[in-house]
């Protein structure tokens, strides 16, 4: 039991439901497809590469989180940090596969953002006016992923959220030095739910957006138990 909840706390459960609302949102914009049942890769996709993205981002900052967030998973000693290497690479080829499973549109979206993840956690994070942007430009490629295309109509929506997203990693970065900050973050993690399921309201489906914004309740939930930063 101790061992699942260090994985659980490594993979950050509660933000896999802000990831999951990306493609689900971008499925019903743009109308969903046919068949149906492509929204069920499209979704464990893009969970296998957030939770992959996570635990890589722990493997790159395994000696910073040692002096600044000694009670994460990997400096506790918890998980030894080669299967987090093995487990974080493993997932974010376990999302590029389910999203191959969705068709070329899908796949080559996946493969560009596995791309951004790494770029992210292992260069961009350490330049203060990069980081920003290249998480936020993973968050729109979420988003686009279950979009599957980029119709000039919605474009607006996926920079809206690479744009919040930019944002929060912002203010994320004073977390270590400004403990306070971290229920902020978590408040606007959570707030990525509610702008998907704001952008699915604009097209007129409502039901849709409900459907969305109901991913709120597990992620409040598991966010009062587990660490979303």
């Amino acid at each position: 039991m101790t061992t699942w909840l260090a994985w659980a706390r490594l993979l950050r459960v509660a933000n896999i439901f802000t990831a999951v609302a990306d493609p689900l949102a971008g499925w019903l914009i743009v109308g969903g497809g046919a068949p149906a049942w492509l929204l069920f890769p499209l979704v464990g996709a893009s969970a296998c590469l957030y939770t992959g993205g996570i635990v890589l981002n722990d493997c790159f900052d395994y000696r910073l989180d040692g002096r600044e967030r000694p009670e994460r998973p990997l400096p506790r000693g918890d998980i030894p940090l080669a299967s987090a290497w093995r487990v974080g690479f493993g997932l974010l080829a376990a999302g590029v596969a389910l999203a191959a499973v969705a068709g070329t549109a899908a796949l080559t979206m996946a493969m560009f953002l596995a791309g951004m993840i790494l770029f992210y956690n292992a260069w961009a994070k350490h330049i203060p006016a990069m980081g920003p942007v290249a998480l936020g430009g993973c968050r729109a490629l979420n988003l686009l992923l279950g979009m599957r295309c980029a119709p000039a109509e919605f474009g607006w929506m996926p920079a809206t959220l690479g744009l919040y997203v930019a944002v929060l990693t912002w203010i994320a970065r004073r977390e270590a030095t400004r403990p306070g900050v971290r229920r902020t973050v978590r408040g606007l993690l959570l707030g990525i739910i509610v702008l998907d399921a704001g952008f699915v309201a604009l097209t007129g489906d409502l039901t849709g957006a409900v459907i969305v914004l109901a991913l709120l309740v597990p992620a409040v939930a598991l966010s009062r138990v587990f660490a979303m930063t």
